[in-house]
């Protein structure tokens, strides 16, 4: 039998073939023992989906294994974003929350994300407890329990609900949707046939003069790609602001965990660029204080833009977990990482891509100006950061164990740039000076090496992004 791994993002696999009816059940089961153990059941868990294929058949599997083992379901009848769910864990107090996405990876898969009681991401004591009791189900030390969706519902442990506006209410709370609406600020929306479908559209709908809205229904297939809003897949949506004199195009993700903006060009603006221009906003319009956070693989702007308003960055390891606990703990004004994953103070400690998306919209009507001016704006006040991703990819694990060893190797150079100092806390990261680095990342999952690479010297920049590729060769 195949090991069913649960990380932080959960439970993923390819429909019929690890992702099947029985694996479902296993994980639920799981699950399931982790709430009764860890949380209290009484409370119930959100229990919702993604828009792929058969998942609201999957979602009443696990359903029935909740209710079977006493605990009560709250399920929605329409495919939910993950930081809804993560909003109404934290209003209503519940145990949990369970959403069968699998984000923004292909069609074909299909996944199991579990957020504990915090509303978070579910941290590593956690993951691994799931992991355990899911290998004792396997090898048979662990029952997996059912019950009838009819008769849990005639036992009070089965429930529909709508937790939309409730979600809408608390965003209108934190963003200016007034100020928006005043502005007569012209939208596009890709909403890549995902769950943000009915939240995006219709709040963009009604807070600015003219809203374009595309891919608005459901969509197994996402049009034949990832429902992943990044350069590639944003250029469709930047040829249409172009096409229709529009200011700014705004998408998310398959579960809208993650944003994807352009400008008024048509240019895709990077999650780095993002996140430092929305802390800029906050702290500078908002009059927001406090820290701000970021994973380590994540621009260095955030850091500049906190500084000259007298506050310090705290940097994590890559994963939202990391960062969602600083919303809880430190109540940071922005925390945000480069794949495209944000949230802020008094917000939920889980990835928003709504918010980001509409946060964009509020600091064009504070600043009154197109986003390529406020980015000009900005470089002209905190400068420019040169910043790339390298995803290396390798035939199998020994390739990417030797790519890392010449790595390691590294001690006094590199594109001949001396190497001024090295942090091991997540990879490696090579410092070049004060505003120059390079993060070495290799991928747990697959033989896969990302490299992260910053300057806000063109030339350095350049040259090793240059000096990068030739190790890859």
């Amino acid at each position: 039998m195949k090991k069913i791994t649960f990380g932080t993002s959960g439970w993923r696999g390819i429909i019929a073939d690890d992702y099947t009816f029985e694996n479902l059940r296993i994980v639920s089961q799981a699950v399931a023992e982790y709430i009764k153990e860890k949380e209290d059941p009484e409370k119930g868990v959100i229990v919702t989906r993604d828009t792929r294929f058969l998942t609201e058949k999957f979602v009443r599997v696990v359903a029935e294994v909740l209710v079977g083992n006493g605990i009560k379901v709250f399920m929605t009848e329409k495919p939910t974003p993950t930081p809804v769910v993560s909003y109404t864990i934290r209003k209503e107090k519940l145990s949990g929350g369970i959403n069968l996405t699998a984000s923004h990876n292909p069609p074909e898969y299909c996944g199991f994300k579990f957020n504990p009681s915090d509303g978070g991401p579910a941290l590593p004591e956690v993951t691994s407890f799931i992991e355990s009791k899911i290998a004792e189900i396997q090898s048979g030390n662990l029952e997996i329990r059912r019950m009838d969706i009819m008769e849990a519902s005639h036992n009070g442990l089965f429930e529909l609900i709508d937790p939309s506006k409730d979600y809408v209410e608390r965003l209108r709370e934190l963003v200016d949707f007034e100020k928006i609406a005043d502005s007569g600020i012209k939208v596009a929306v890709d909403l890549l046939y995902g769950t943000a479908i009915g939240y995006l559209d219709l709040i963009c709908r009604s807070i600015s003069k003219e809203c374009l809205v595309v891919h608005d229904y459901r969509d197994p297939y996402f049009g034949g790609g990832r429902p992943e809003p990044d350069q590639k897949r944003m250029s469709y949506l930047g040829n249409l602001v172009v096409e229709r004199g529009l200011d700014v195009g705004l998408s998310v993700d398959g579960d809208a965990d993650r944003f994807g903006i352009v400008d008024e060009r048509g240019n895709y603006v990077k999650p780095n660029e993002v996140i430092a221009l929305l802390a800029w906003h906050l702290y500078k319009n908002k009059g927001k204080k406090g820290p701000s956070a970021r994973s380590i693989a994540t621009s260095k702007a955030l850091d500049t833009v906190a500084k000259s308003f007298g506050e310090n960055v705290i940097e994590t390891p890559v994963g939202f977990k990391y960062l969602g606990n600083l919303i809880l703990t430190q109540n940071v004004v922005i925390a945000g990482e480069e794949s495209g994953g944000l949230s802020i103070q008094d917000h939920v400690p889980e990835k928003d891509g709504i918010l980001a998306g509409l946060l964009i919209l509020e600091m064009m009507a504070y600043e009154g100006k197109k986003l390529s001016e406020i980015k000009k704006e900005f470089e002209e006040n905190f400068g420019k950061f040169h910043n790339a991703r390298i995803d290396l990819e390798f035939r199998d694990d020994s390739e990417k164990e030797s790519v890392i060893r010449r790595f390691e190797d590294i001690e006094e150079s590199f594109a001949d740039l001396k190497v001024t100092s090295v942090d091991r806390t997540d990879g490696m990261k090579f410092f070049f000076g004060e505003d120059t680095w390079m993060l070495v990342r290799p991928s747990g999952t697959e033989p896969v090496v990302r490299i992260y690479v910053e300057s806000v010297d063109e030339e350095r920049f350049k040259d090793i992004m240059e000096e990068v590729r030739k190790f890859a060769r």
